[in-house]
């Protein structure tokens, strides 16, 4: 057996963010050892450069003896070649970001996110890994996404990805445990505050679980499950794990009805991950390298199928009334049509492109990038109602999802996006499949101006109260509004506004926070206005003319739905169609 790299971890200066790894290396791997600290962590695929936050680094001899550390990049460090005998280096870490992806230790809490924290051993990656995290104060807890190791306070890692897909938190933390299908599940709450219902959460975790393995028609692929959620004053998201989760949301989430809905959605997009992504695994995430980006093409079946599914599994868990789910796809939709880069950019790029343009947005940022979560969601929309308009009995894009775990689920090779078509072809027949790949291939919108009737479902257009169109995104606060994006060919991009204006007055009338639609309203489309901006220290002033209103539009009932659209619609959501309004 491969000698194990052991870690420990020294939480005594957390007062001051301060974190202390000792990193042991053994005799066999020491001479001329390459030390590498990731740059990104999986499932957030983007540059972060933990290195920054290292303070101090020095390594020593068995002897105890000072040895000399070369940098090696900007994110390595060599040992020297003729060293002999084990190796221990220490390093000192400030870990004050609190994020799904980053480190924050304070007196409350430690969380602790191995890509930020690790120095691994490059042709090491199959050794064991061992993490020695003494609780500090003595009477806080640790909860941890790996199992326990051989001692007290240790936990062990098969090898370096399973290090580097699991995560720590420490603290006397409200938590709740809950077997689900007989393995043993906990949720930690590390907010300050903020009341969370935990025997609520424990309930909402087990329905979602169970609709989870329905998907799939399968056990549950682990034999643990812990899921980490730190409460903030903004902000919010997850990041999935081999057997758990890290989750952020913000600290009243459980006292507000829609962000508790939200959390419910979180929860199971990160679930979900348990089957896609970490055990059904796109081919070029399988032995990933952590010192430069990774790159694969098959994102939007990895996020965009499973950010379709985090919407309708919480409705199929009684979680989500069906009207919430229509309206969740609706919004989606509406934020598609209204980003012109969708027409530029091919979920296949955007998945390839996710390291410099998902991760790293600008103000012209919609003009040039599509998303493959919300993009890729739709397409999976339109890929389950075409199914379940050939088979209103069926199980729509279920089956595929289920035929994908039973052909590449645990297959060390993982899966491609030839995989997913075959799935497709097996199940909707070519055609359906070829269609899958152009909307993949091709940058452009899906179709879902009929196939939703496939489950007994309309879009209803209103425009009675539609404002007139300027084109842009905004930042609002209640001191200021910002173009935070001018849409390309719109009217304001017509104009001549930019990105970062900040918009101050139309036609001399101020525009507050929220005040936009309600000052476009007093003007009729095609009608030139004057717009105020403040540019860096300039003030300017455009004529623009306003493109017509985008009305506003709805899934509601077909007027006459067929009995099959009704029983589709039930087997799809879990709810009646008959509680839709027309």
């Amino acid at each position: 057996m491969a000698a194990p790299i052991r870690y420990h971890v020294d939480l005594a200066d957390r007062l001051h963010h301060l974190v202390q790894v000792t990193m042991t290396v053994p005799v066999e791997l020491a001479p001329g050892a390459r030390l590498v600290l990731p740059v990104w962590t999986p499932g957030s695929y983007v540059v972060r450069d933990y290195a920054r936050h290292v303070q101090t680094i020095a390594a020593r001899d068995a002897r105890g003896a000072a040895l000399p550390l070369h940098r090696d990049g900007t994110t390595a460090w060599l040992l020297p070649e003729e060293v002999t005998g084990e190796v221990t280096v220490t390093w000192e870490l400030y870990a004050n970001d609190l994020s799904v992806r980053t480190n924050h230790v304070d007196d409350h809490h430690a969380l602790l996110i191995p890509a930020a924290t690790f120095l691994c051993v490059d042709g090491a990656e199959d050794h064991p890994h061992e993490v020695h995290l003494p609780p500090v104060p003595s009477d806080h807890r640790v909860f941890s996404l790996l199992p326990p190791g051989p001692t007290a306070d240790t936990y062990l890692a098969s090898d370096r990805d399973h290090l580097i897909d699991s995560a720590f938190e420490v603290g006397a933390l409200p938590h709740v445990d809950v077997e689900l299908a007989g393995v043993p599940h906990t949720f930690v709450w590390s907010g300050h505050g903020g009341a969370p219902d935990l025997p609520r959460i424990a309930a909402d975790l087990s329905a979602i679980s169970e609709a989870c393995r329905a998907v799939f028609g399968a056990q549950l692929p682990t034999d643990r499950y812990t899921i980490l959620c730190a409460g903030w004053d903004n902000g919010g998201g997850g990041l999935e794990h081999r057997d758990g989760a890290v989750l952020q949301v913000p600290i009243h989430t459980f006292q507000d009805p829609d962000l508790t809905a939200r959390f419910r959605s979180l929860l199971t997009h990160e679930y979900l991950h348990l089957w896609n992504v970490k055990r059904l695994v796109p081919a070029d995430l399988v032995r990933p390298t952590y010192d430069r980006p990774t790159h694969s093409e098959s994102l939007w079946v990895a996020e965009g199928w499973t950010a379709y599914y985090d919407e309708l599994l919480p409705t199929r868990a009684g979680l989500w009334q069906p009207r919430r789910l229509l309206d969740t796809l609706q919004s989606t939709w509406a934020r598609t049509l209204d980003t012109p880069g969708v027409h530029r950019q091919s979920l296949r790029q955007a998945s390839h492109e996710a390291w410099i343009k998902h991760y790293v947005r600008d103000h012209n940022a919609p003009n040039v990038m599509t998303d493959y979560y919300g993009h890729g969601s739709l397409v999976a929309f339109e890929l389950d109602l075409r199914l379940r308009a050939e088979a209103p009995d069926g199980d729509g894009l279920d089956t595929v999802f289920r035929l994908l775990w039973e052909r590449h689920g645990l297959d060390p090779a993982g899966f491609t996006e030839d995989d997913v078509l075959a799935a497709v072809a097996a199940v909707g027949g070519d055609d359906l499949a070829a269609l899958v790949d152009e909307r993949v291939a091709r940058p452009g919108l899906p179709e879902l101006e009929e196939v939703v009737g496939a489950v007994g479902l309309r879009w209803h257009t209103d425009d009675r109260s539609a404002s007139p169109h300027l084109g842009v995104h905004l930042r609002e606060s209640d001191t200021e509004v910002v173009l935070a994006s001018v849409l390309r060919d719109g009217p304001a991009w017509r104009a001549g506004l930019s990105g970062e204006d900040r918009l101050l007055a139309i036609d001399g009338r101020t525009v507050g926070r929220g005040r936009l639609s309600s000052v476009l309203a007093a003007f009729d489309p095609g009608q030139e206005v004057a717009v105020t901006v403040a540019r860096g220290p300039r003030l300017l002033t455009r004529g623009v003319t306003l493109d017509p209103p985008r009305p506003d539009r709805r899934l509601v009932r077909a007027q006459a739905p067929s009995a099959a659209a009704g029983r589709a619609f039930a087997r799809w959501c879990g709810g009646e169609l008959t509680g839709i309004e027309p």
